[in-house]
């Protein structure tokens, strides 16, 4: 399974205001999995978008009947 992360990738011109992007690690390496120019909380969801959603485990009753 893929781990995402943010990452600060530049900054907007001329305002200055940073630019992230979600990405994974490849053999040492940020690989952008999502090239959108966003802010950090637009990232934080597409990131949270991509990840599968966690299974809830069911646990078996053990009634003794």
């Amino acid at each position: 399974m893929a781990k995402y992360k943010v990452v600060q990738n530049g900054e907007r011109v001329p305002s200055g205001e940073p630019v992230f992007q979600v990405a994974t690690t490849v053999d040492g390496e940020d690989v952008i999995v999502d090239a959108n120019l966003m802010t950090k909380k637009e990232a934080t969801a597409a990131m949270k978008a991509l990840a599968p959603a966690k299974k809830s485990v069911k646990k078996k009753s053990s009634k003794k009947k």
